[in-house]
């Protein structure tokens, strides 16, 4: 095997992207055995350069007034310059007898197609062909990439791109993308379905990065001891770096002594003055550096705002050396970083400003940060098993696994993409049919909480005559943390209830008065549980998920599916939802009540003064009304799991899993 690269990169990409992410795989390749050749735009010739400027000039002049909607110039200037690249890696792969020619853009890989099959026609008695790919660099295809990266492109010119982009992919012997999430969203860009077998998601290997001790780095680079703050990589638009200076001036006053440094090739002028603009011409300093280990050793915090990332190898570099960072969840960000990274959304100012304050101020914020780093990139693939998937897709084998500890997996994993196989589309919850002159028992574990997961089904049903019993199992004295209110929390939030379930139409309301924030379940709680249940002898139970995020909820979860199963799950039992979504199997229209809910919700004044439940409940239920499915629906519905009484066991134990497993992720 003998594998030609071909890249279009400048220097630039050599020290901060594509180069330093194929170096480790390159020498690893070479030492197996294999020869790797390497092109690049430093070894196109001064007279094919020449050539394609001709070309360029000739063919604006000829074509350019046509394409008035698409930046003309710098599109043919990129592909010339592409298709040029495309056609030296054609002459030396024939020259040379490499086996394998994988391109870094697919305009390479169209012009090397092209001038091959010329080559090979014209000296058919020792023609020579070779195996070619693409890799896919930019999240999605080609002509998205263009446009994020501020290419003004034509709805005619756009087409084109995609439909000459998928030829190239389909004709290709492999297509390869860094990230799985940058592979779908390739797929889905040419229309694409399914993807090829011959498309493959293979990582970057971790980046090799000198390490020092912060002391020593921060002398070589004559840092003090402010916070330091880094952000790396070109100086291009889409980074969108200056964000980062406008989040920077608009930090509070107090907030304690930062700076920050930019570390990238390209023009940096407009940052520089903005910079001056913003008054942090003392704070904002612009370095470049192949020894990127001796800034990340030195620096605290990492940022990356980009617009859109395929991979982000400085992202993964932070990552690897334990930087506190923050990233946008942009591209194949979110599948690179993992919970290594504080995550944020793209263009939100006042977000990255407000997680850059919490981290320059909080030393331990920035510790934990830095411990979830280390233990991400444990997890990431080593640079044998990523150039084993090389190899594979080379030699047109099956989609490579990356990694050992995913090699196990695989076998469960594809018995679940089968049983996938036979799943609906979009399966969405049925309309619950509420049931008339009916006993319906709620069980709540702090008061409101009723109002909140669903007053407006409680007022439905009492409008169809059914009998409500709600039973609020605290005493809610620990919701009044600041001491707003005058009069005894207990009482108060007792009055709050009976107002707002009034509103519902719901006069029986018993409250256990059990210790808010620290419910135990016991002996006792049980047997006082079954006398109320037994009294009242309801058909319906609506008791609070497991999934919900406050303990309280869990455990008296906990306390009634025990009671419900050891009185032989005589009733229907529906979880509801206030603090945790539920995988909602039963969906109820509320539009007609929601007013009621509303009213209701505003008796609880005090919980109120905490949060802004009014917005929280209208925002929940107009998303759950997106699943009632129906145009004579209204736009409101809350939404319920019902438990069966033959397989509420195993569904037991995976919603208590995932409530488990969402307990130990917040606390590392």
């Amino acid at each position: 095997m003998k594998v030609l690269m071909v890249t279009r990169e400048s220097q630039a990409d050599k020290r901060f992207g594509l180069g330093k992410s194929l170096a480790p795989v390159i020498a690893r390749l070479h030492e197996r055995g294999i020869e790797v050749g390497y092109l690049c735009q430093a070894d196109a010739g001064a007279r094919s350069v020449e050539t394609v400027r001709t070309l360029h000039r000739v063919i604006v002049k000829l074509f350019g007034r046509f394409f008035t909607a698409t930046e003309f110039s710098p599109l043919v200037w990129g592909v010339l310059e592409r298709v040029n690249m495309g056609r030296l890696a054609a002459k030396v792969m024939a020259r040379e007898r490499y086996t394998h020619v994988h391109c870094h853009d697919p305009l390479i890989a169209a012009g090397y197609r092209w001038f091959a099959r010329i080559r090979w026609f014209a000296g058919l008695r020792r023609g020579h062909t070779a195996r070619w790919g693409v890799t896919e660099h930019g999240f999605g295809c080609y002509a998205e990439a263009l446009h994020i990266d501020g290419a003004q492109l034509g709805s005619a010119v756009m087409r084109w791109l995609r439909g000459w982009e998928a030829k190239i992919l389909l004709k290709a012997h492999w297509v390869m993308v860094p990230t799985h999430l940058g592979l779908g969203q390739l797929a889905r860009d040419l229309s694409i379905h399914p993807i090829p077998a011959s498309w493959y998601g293979i990582h970057h290997p971790l980046p090799p990065l000198n390490v020092y001790p912060k002391a020593e780095a921060r002398a070589r680079l004559h840092w003090g001891n402010e916070i330091h703050i880094i952000a790396v990589g070109r100086f291009a638009p889409l980074k969108q770096f200056n964000a980062i200076v406008d989040a920077c001036a608009a930090l509070p006053a107090g907030v304690q002594s930062w700076k920050l440094t930019f570390i990238g090739e390209g023009d940096s002028g407009y940052l520089q003055t903005l910079a001056s603009q913003c008054g942090l011409v003392d704070k904002v300093s612009f370095a470049a550096s192949d020894d990127m280990g001796l800034y990340y050793s030195a620096a605290d915090i990492y940022v990356s705002t980009s617009l859109t990332e395929s991979f982000g190898l400085a992202n993964l570099e932070a990552v690897k050396m334990g930087l506190s960072s923050l990233c946008t969840a942009v591209g194949g960000v979110p599948e690179v970083v993992g919970s290594g990274a504080w995550l944020l959304p793209s263009q939100d100012k006042r977000a990255l400003t407000q997680a850059l304050c919490e981290l320059i101020q909080s030393f331990e914020q920035r510790e934990a940060l830095s411990a979830r780093a280390r233990q991400w990139v444990k997890s990431w693939p080593e640079l044998d098993n990523i150039v084993d998937a090389y190899i594979a897709m080379y030699e047109g084998q099956a989609r490579p696994v990356v990694n050992s500890a995913s090699a196990a997996v695989m076998p469960v994993m594809n018995a679940f993409h089968q049983e996938t196989d036979s799943w609906r589309l979009c399966p969405l919850p049925k309309t619950l049919v509420l049931p008339e002159q009916e006993k319906i028992l709620l069980i709540a574990p702090h008061p409101d909480d009723e109002t909140l997961g669903c007053g407006g089904t409680l007022a439905l049903l009492r409008q169809r005559g059914c009998e409500v019993k709600v039973v609020i199992m605290t005493d809610g004295r620990q919701g009044d943390p600041l001491g707003y209110s005058t009069q005894d929390v207990g009482e108060r939030r007792q009055d709050e209830s009976r107002a707002a379930l009034k509103i519902l139409g719901i006069e029986d309301v018993v409250f256990m008065g059990y210790s808010d924030g620290d419910y135990r379940h016991s002996a006792q709680i049980s047997a006082e549980l079954a006398q109320v249940i037994d009294s009242y002898n309801p058909q319906w139970l609506l008791m609070p998920s497991l999934l919900d995020n406050h303990r309280d909820h869990v455990r008296i979860s906990l306390s009634l599916l025990e009671l419900w199963q050891q009185r032989g799950c005589r009733e229907r039992l529906f979880l509801y939802e206030t603090w945790g979504a539920i995988p909602a199997t039963a969906i109820v229209d509320i539009s007609a009540v929601f007013t009621l809910k509303q009213q209701a919700i505003q008796c609880y004044q005090l919980p109120l003064q905490y949060c802004d439940y009014a917005a929280a409940l209208a925002g929940l239920s107009a998303y759950r009304g997106l699943f009632l499915g129906n145009e004579s629906h209204g736009p409101y519905a809350e939404a319920f799991l019902e438990l069966h009484a033959d397989s509420w066991q195993p569904l037991f134990r995976h919603l208590f899993g995932l409530r488990k497993y969402q307990e130990q992720r917040l606390g590392a």
